[in-house]
């Protein structure tokens, strides 16, 4: 069971918002309910090819970042391969009130590049140029690719696959920085020059503190296959009550960056803990935690029906480095390492069909490719992670755990239905830690309690993919899909 511990103020009911709740979260990291956040977290890019067979059959991610404001904004963006979420590309982006920016992933002959066509200020200012000399747009293998080796692939493939972040850095309040951010009639700012000119000198732009208001939002097309998966940027609030603002190129601000150190969680039943860490980094886990990751799947085989669910541990970074000697005393709820291009953790999964019923199936599906020591239980062994059923492969993913809900039930009937990921790991030989974050106090329901509140499961986002093909219907090619957002179960309890 992978747990978090924290002093923690519980409020029973949503009725006590006004008293407790309201004045916690004010200071406190969650999740927005909105969808409006000053960081946006992204669980899934791709530019493989699709995974039914047409290898020339290619996704691009569409991309949007929407300032709903009046404000300003100075915002990192950066893209994180799905292994270890070594970072393949950032730059800064400065939006101006009500501004939208849009851009794609799209693939190269090697890897993968980001390009846009807005007229939004970024620097490097050039990052974007049609020049067929132009590089700067390429993701990058520096940090994968370095020493010491991961084991996990230098080549630019691994950039083809992960997730992706946008972070408020700030608000810019100086006259001759927004000036130069202000698009004229023609949607052409002013003078993106000055802040290439003063990326390293932040103070010229007048920066005050990130304010949120922030949506967005993506999706994965695939033309020649006929595919379209959209979703929306998972929103956090209060992330921090401080700039954050770094150059261009910068590993910094990232998700441990924030200075909030309070997380709040509004829960199913009503009620609101706000639990208090020692670190941004904890606060963020915290509010993403979840021991149970729920969806659907559809394999019916009139329709040719595919099922992916991809599954993104955002904070995961924070926690591990590259260790070729394996597993040590980790400081939070992951178990491992990474270690010749893995580090893994333990899930269970069980499903039902859609008449309820369960063939409570136990056996073990192995992942492709397999982990360096064959499991004995499921695994996901990456930051990003396809859970794929039946071999459906829809993303193309290389990052794959196949499950197939049909192998030891070989009744129709369950081939749709629903099921359930969960984070309750047992300590084993080659799994061997049960780890924790706790204080000796804490505050529930405004009542002193002993050892605090455990947060269980594991910081996770994602969502599922279906797709379905009618062949050629009346000469019309009748391929068509679905995405949906995961749902979650956060258990917090007493020790």
């Amino acid at each position: 069971m992978n747990t978090f511990k924290r002093k923690s103020l519980h409020a029973a009911v949503l009725a006590g918002l006004g008293a407790v709740g309201f004045a916690g979260t004010a200071s406190a990291v969650n999740l927005a309910q909105d969808g409006l956040g000053s960081v946006l977290l992204y669980p899934y890019y791709t530019v493989r090819a699709d995974g039914g067979g047409n290898s020339t059959a290619y996704y691009d991610t569409l991309i949007s970042v929407v300032n709903t404001t009046t404000s300003f904004k100075a915002v990192k963006v950066r893209f994180l391969e799905g292994k270890r979420s070594a970072e393949v590309l950032d730059f800064n982006l400065f939006l101006s009130p009500r501004d939208v920016w849009t851009g794609a992933v799209t693939r190269t002959s090697d890897g993968a590049r980001l390009v846009s066509s807005d007229n939004t200020c970024v620097v490097p200012t050039g990052l974007f140029s049609t020049a067929a000399s132009n590089t700067l747009n390429h993701f990058k293998n520096f940090i994968y690719a370095g020493t010491p080796a991961d084991g996990g692939g230098t080549t630019l493939d691994r950039a083809r696959e992960g997730h992706f972040e946008m972070l408020e850095m700030a608000v810019f309040t100086a006259a001759a920085a927004t000036a130069a951010a202000l698009h004229n009639s023609a949607g052409v700012p002013a003078n993106c020059a000055f802040f290439q000119a003063n990326d390293q000198t932040p103070a010229n732009l007048g920066l005050v503190p990130p304010t949120g208001g922030l949506a967005g939002g993506s999706s994965l097309i695939n033309v020649q296959a006929g595919s379209d998966f959209s979703y929306d940027a998972t929103a956090l609030t209060n992330w921090s009550t401080i700039t954050q603002y770094s150059r261009a190129g910068s590993l910094t601000p990232n998700l441990s960056s924030g200075d909030v150190l309070t997380s709040t969680i509004f829960r199913a039943d009503g009620s609101v803990v706000t639990s208090t860490w020692t670190t941004g980094r904890d606060a963020v886990s915290a509010t993403l935690m979840a021991q149970n990751v729920i969806n659907e799947f559809v394999l019916e085989t009139g329709t040719s029906s595919g099922t992916d669910w991809v599954v993104t541990f955002p904070t995961k970074f924070a926690y591990i480095v590259v260790d070729p000697a394996g597993p040590t005393n980790l400081p939070g709820p992951f178990n491992a390492n990474f270690t010749n291009g893995q580090s893994c953790d333990i899930f269970g999964f069980q499903f039902w069909n859609r008449e309820e019923q369960s063939p409570g199936v136990t056996t073990v599906v192995l992942p492709s490719p397999e982990p360096i020591i064959a499991p004995s239980f499921n695994q996901f062994c990456y930051e990003t992670n396809i859970l794929t059923f039946a071999n459906s492969n829809l993303l193309g993913s290389t990052n794959l755990y196949n499950i197939d809900p049909t192998a030891s039930a070989l009744n129709p009937t369950n081939r749709t239905g629903w099921g359930q990921i969960s984070f309750t790991q047992a300590a084993t030989v080659a799994q061997p830690r049960l780890q924790r974050l706790q204080t000796a106090t804490a505050t529930i329901n405004g009542a002193a309690a002993a050892g605090g509140v455990t947060h269980l499961g594991l910081p996770v986002l994602g969502f599922a993919v279906q797709d379905f093909s009618n062949g050629n219907v009346g000469g019309v090619l009748s391929n068509y899909g679905g995405l949906f957002m995961h749902k979650y179960n956060r258990p917090i309890t007493n020790p």
